[in-house]
């Protein structure tokens, strides 16, 4: 389609729509209900600026440069503008895009030291306005009243000065992110060309430009700026003259400048073709008039009747978030960059290709929600994710800019092509997307490994143990389904649905919680409140819920439908203090669920599940009137690309995928008088829907679609089918729900699956220790277990024994148990217990963090040594204090040299110690040197690494105290420069010879 005709026919739609809203709800265009600024305070990441739906370009204002509430580059609470970039994240929690910052300038601050403030600007919120496709804001400083709008590849600027006076543009090619490589120059006196590939959270970003003015410019070239590099004999500073990669185009004087620039993530001649193609438009009016009809087509997916003003707003802006990513990666020529970073070309058949996909945070409600209303875009997402896989050798987990980022678990591109899949979406390889699939399961990363051999990740072998292991298991579920549906292979299907119970190993009946494990045994000292490495931004509280595939299995494990329920409700109104760590991404507090963060959107869903309907009905309820609103400040956590806003619209509609693959929805209250539903027009897509809630009570009486009861739930199939869909509310708790034949159902099969062992013993001991074994599951089943020395590295055959009674062991030894089930048995899980020989004890000064405990008070000298890992447990972490401890060798003893562990892992804060003293006293009171090491830091090399601190000597006494001193505020360069460090240590040991 022509740009010419998609506006004609935009033109015809908007006409329609304005005449059903009319009839059905206020004469506003659904544009105008939109409200950018929500979510840009708090910590909800969001920017304000202009985009069109899914679109390449988020032109928008960048406010902040810097620091976690400037992730999106705008913050309510700023009072300075520093330009406008044409890339932003919308509500991501790690920083990165702002690429190809313009500034206007009329003046700058010569005083100021770097570019960044010379060009910057001051600006009001009483001038600064939003709506969806528009943006406008008036620069006090240089007096100019900047307007922004976009297409889905160009970004289009007015600026109008007050009165005519010289304007210069800024063009800043570092802006935000380490710049690798750029270009930039002129085509004549009205057209820019350039790139930029920049270094941040996608390691090599590729932007390409092409910006057009109506008004001749005078190139300026690159800028400099005087660096004081030193002090010379006299005293006097020497300073030399840097060249940046800053540049400026002059226009002279003037009263208004109009800019159309292009963007493209493959060449510069990607750039002008979609100049060509998309700055088509005769006035900044007509591409404004052209963004809004855009959005008030994607908006009409769902048109919404009674609700306030305030609610209508929420909404709308809340849906709109839902349409602003994935984004649009391709030029309008076909090209593309795969995530290999190589050219590819699309066939005309093959939609879009896409970037960004936050797919930990969005698989559970953003891409169930455009599965149903924007069928024909998420099969082009579907169709992405191949490709990724095909080029890249991996499905996405968090893609960005064609660059895989390492960051958040799971693999789950898998549930949101499962989902599609039971949406009835087409149009894609389903053997490719199998073996996607199965090759994203069985990659040798990421615990892996160890949740395939032992069925859970032990807290030793990878951090985030917990999470990762429920998280696996769900996607394990999601994979068998789709086998099941789309393969002949049988032991495929039943190697991954018997992985799908894997959560089931994690599970502690005596707790009732998902704890984590070293090697076989539960983690001492567990508090579901703490937060630590072995959860995902979260605590027990916060993942005790997550087993949206076996949700029946759960209430078993939890002693059945009131004890579950309980459950829930213990959650619900816990305290809402956390220990542990400081998290900022637990927001939202109700209780201990964090609806500020994804891992808790689905739990206020699950009442249903065992008759407590209402339930849902107060808390959903209670979400939506607290922890949504039309301000600044009106977001609970990060948008997170659309899941914080999915939410809201699957809540507003009255429903909620608790379980995306599955074949249902749960059903809750819906908040407007009516809501019309309109899937996006293609083969197989749903038929429009109209939701409609008489009365005006939070509380179901009944439910019916096309005049059929429904019990809790909905299939997706009568959604498809379209119709209406009547609930009937009140004021007071119904029945409705109640009746258990009626609950809704997500049990998963579990013949043959084995649960492993629980082994009951400590890591150390000193005399001898007790060693007890059980499996924590609904059933009791007989138990197997052996035992090997400590060295033993050649036995292959075991010697099994019955398990009947706890024993005694007074060696250090290796066990290892196994569950029997008829003909079956579990994995096979071993535990290692060490007899420590010396009677030594330790006594700190220096409190350690709770969080890096390690083995408690004695873990230093318990003879387990710390790997290379910080979160796997064996480090005891201490921040920004100097570390003080005592050991009591009970006996005078001769020393001849003691060692200290210490590990350096430099990104997440952890630095060697500057300074290591020993000192030596026969009675605790007299202490004499006994040695020290001063250690300069050249820690430049990301990789961790352990390295231990040797002192020798030759003294004799009962008592050693050591000194170790922090390394003091991370250095100039770190992302967290000034910031304290942190001193992990692990483990004391002491060469002697008893007296």
């Amino acid at each position: 389609m022509t740009p010419y005709v998609r506006i004609a026919s935009l033109i015809c739609f908007t006409l329609l729509l304005f005449a059903v809203v009319g009839c059905i709800s206020q004469p506003i265009p659904l544009h105008r209900y939109v409200n950018p600024f929500i979510g840009t305070g708090g910590h909800g990441h969001t920017y304000p600026g202009a985009t069109a739906p899914f679109g390449m370009v988020q032109l928008s204002p960048d406010s902040r440069l810097t620091g976690w509430d400037g992730c999106g580059g705008y913050h309510y609470s700023d009072s300075v503008i520093y330009g406008f970039s044409h890339t932003h994240l919308q509500g991501t929690g790690v920083s990165d895009y702002g690429d190809i910052l313009f500034a206007p300038c009329t003046q700058f601050n010569d005083e100021a030291a770097l570019w960044s403030d010379r060009y910057a600007s001051r600006f009001s919120h009483e001038d600064e306005q939003a709506h969806a496709g528009y943006y406008q804001v008036y620069l006090d400083d240089q007096k100019i009243n900047v307007e922004l709008t976009a297409t889905e590849r160009v970004g289009v600027h007015r600026y109008r000065l007050d009165e005519p006076d010289t304007l210069t543009l800024i063009i800043d090619m570092q802006h935000r992110d380490d710049l690798v490589n750029y270009s930039i120059y002129p085509l004549g006196d009205s057209l820019l060309v350039g790139h930029r590939i920049s270094d941040n959270w996608a390691r090599e970003q590729h932007v390409y430009f092409a910006a057009r003015f109506d008004q001749p410019f005078q190139w300026r070239d690159q800028l400099t700026e005087v660096r004081n590099v030193g002090v010379g004999q006299s005293g006097e500073t020497i300073q030399e003259l840097d060249y940046v990669p800053v540049f400026a185009a002059d226009f002279g004087v003037l009263s208004e400048l109009n800019a159309e620039v292009a963007l493209s993530f493959v060449s510069i001649e990607g750039a002008l073709a979609n100049l060509q193609n998309e700055a088509v438009m005769e006035s900044f009016e007509a591409y404004q008039r052209a963004a809004e009809m855009a959005w008030d087509e994607q908006l009409s997916r769902i048109v919404i009747k009674g609700g306030s003003r305030d609610e209508v707003e929420t909404f709308y802006s809340a849906l709109y978030h839902c349409f602003t990513a994935p984004n649009i990666a391709n030029d309008v020529t076909g090209q593309y960059r795969g995530t290999d970073l190589d050219i590819h070309q699309l066939a005309a058949s093959d939609g879009n290709h896409y970037t960004v996909f936050s797919l930990w945070d969005t698989f559970r409600a953003l891409h169930p929600l455009l599965n149903w209303i924007e069928p024909q875009r998420s099969r082009d997402f579907i169709r992405t994710m191949l490709r990724m896989y095909q080029e890249g050798g991996q499905l996405p987990v968090w893609e960005l800019a064609s660059n895989y980022t390492g960051c958040m678990i799971g693999y789950h591109s898998v549930p949101v092509i499962a989902d599609a899949d039971t949406w009835g979406i087409e149009g894609f390889d389903k053997g490719l997307a199998l073996d996607a699939m199965v090759q994203a399961a069985d990659s040798a990363h990421l615990g892996l490994p160890a949740y395939t051999k032992l069925g859970y990740i032990p807290l030793d072998e990878e951090h985030e143990s917990v999470s990762k292991t429920l998280e696996y298991a769900f996607d394990d579920a999601c994979i068998a389904s789709f086998a099941k549906k789309h393969s002949q292979d049988i032991q495929l299907t039943n190697r991954f649905r018997l992985r799908a119970l894997n959560y089931r190993n994690l599970f502690n009946k005596k707790s009732g919680f998902f704890q984590p494990k070293r090697a076989a045994a539960w983690l001492e000292a567990f508090d579901p409140r703490e937060v630590n490495f072995n959860y995902t931004e979260a605590n027990g509280w916060q993942y005790n819920f997550f087993v949206p595939h076996d949700v029946n299995g759960h209430i078993d494990l939890l002693g059945g439908a009131l004890n579950y329920a309980s459950k829930l409700e213990d959650m619900f109104t816990a305290s809402s203090e956390t220990t542990g760590r400081n998290q900022a991404d637990i927001t939202g507090l109700i209780g201990q669920y964090a609806h500020g963060n994804e891992p808790s959107h689905h739990m206020a869903y699950l009442y249903p599940f065992v008759g407590q309907f209402h339930r849902t009905a107060e808390v959903v309820d209670s979400i939506r009137k607290t922890l949504y609103t039309p301000c600044a400040n009106g977001l609970s956590g990060n948008e997170d690309c659309g899941q914080m806003s999915a939410w809201y619209v699957w809540s507003a509609l009255g429903m909620y995928p608790v379980t995306p693959g599955s074949d249902q929805l749960i059903l809750g209250t819906p908040m407007f008088n009516e809501a019309r539903v309109t899937p996006m027009p293609m083969e197989n897509a749903g038929m429009p829907l109209t939701i409609v809630k008489n009365g005006s009570g939070k509380y179901i009486e009944n439910a019916q679609i096309q005049a059929s009861d429904l019990s809790a739930q909905v299939t997706k199939a009568k959604l498809l089918a379209g119709g209406t869909l009547v609930f009937s509310c009140q004021d007071e708790p119904s029945d409705f729900g109640q009746v258990e034949n009626q609950w809704p159902i997500e049990r998963w099969e579990d013949e043959g699956f084995v649960p492993v062992p629980v082994i009951h013993a400590p890591r150390t001991f000193k005399k001898s220790t007790m060693i007890s074994i059980s499996t924590d599951s609904q059933h009791s089943f007989p138990v197997q277990y052996a035992l090997m020395e400590v060295n033993d590295k050649k036995s292959t055959d075991p010697n099994w024994i019955n398990y009947v009674e706890p024993f005694t062991l007074s060696s250090s030894m290796v066990i290892l148990a196994r569950t029997m089930q008829n003909n079956k048995t579990s994995s096979v899980v071993q535990h290692s217990v060490k007899r420590v020989s010396h009677p030594y004890t330790l006594e700190m000064e220096t409190p350690y963090s709770n969080q890096y405990a390690a083995g408690g008070d004695q873990a230093l000298i318990d003879g387990i040594e710390g790997g290379n890992q910080y979160q796997t447990g064996d480090w005891q972490g201490y921040w920004e204090k100097d570390i003080i401890g005592t050991i009591d060798l009970k006996n005078p003893t001769q020393i001849s040299a003691i060692r200290i562990g210490a590990l350096r892992d430099i990104r997440p804060w952890i630095y060697l110690p500057k300074r290591i003293s020993i000192s030596c006293s026969r009675d605790g009171k007299t202490w004499t040197s006994f040695g020290e090491i001063n250690y300069t830091s050249t820690q430049v090399d990301e990789e961790p690494i352990r390295h231990t601190f040797e002192i020798k000597g030759e003294q004799t006494g009962r008592y050693l105290r050591f000194s170790v001193e922090n390394n003091g505020l991370l250095p100039d360069g770190h992302l967290g420069a000034g910031n304290p460090s942190w001193v992990f240590l692990d483990e004391v040991s002491i060469q002697t010879e008893l007296k």
